[in-house]
């Protein structure tokens, strides 16, 4: 994570935001089952912070060896006809925020009616510092 994201996490952070760190082993477990390899700035977020958020922002991950949120909400809209390429990141009412994990590594908007793959930002970090700021701007 740059340091613009781990200064707004510092200083916005309240006890239980996130879950903390997470094992290699139980990320690799996450990225078995769902055969995908996660991006290095995801893969970072969730090795250090494993899931959650500032302000209210949820990110999904992995929670530990039992249960991963990502692995989840993933599988869920693959049934709904999510592509394989994408991890649900974040849900957003009626649509989801997923990380493409092949190429580009982008994030893109994508709902279950439309099926629609609006790309909204180039990588993780900038979403996760777009999301982090617009929840601080609403919270105080």
């Amino acid at each position: 994570m740059n340091n613009k994201l781990l200064e707004m996490i510092k200083e916005y952070r309240e006890k239980g935001d996130f879950i903390g760190e997470i094992s290699e082993q139980y990320i690799k477990k996450a990225q078995m089952r769902l055969e995908v390899k996660f991006p290095l700035e995801y893969k970072e977020f969730v090795k250090e912070l494993g899931s959650g958020g500032i302000c209210g922002v949820d990110v999904l991950g992995v929670e530990g060896e039992e249960y991963a949120s990502v692995v989840e909400s993933t599988e869920r809209n693959r049934k709904s006809g999510l592509p394989k390429n994408y991890l649900v990141i974040e849900e957003v009412d009626e649509f989801v925020y997923c990380l493409n994990t092949v190429d580009k590594y982008n994030v893109v908007r994508w709902d279950d009616v439309s099926k629609l793959e609006i790309e909204r930002y180039s990588t993780f970090d900038d979403y996760l510092e777009d999301s982090f700021q617009e929840a601080i701007d609403n919270c105080d």
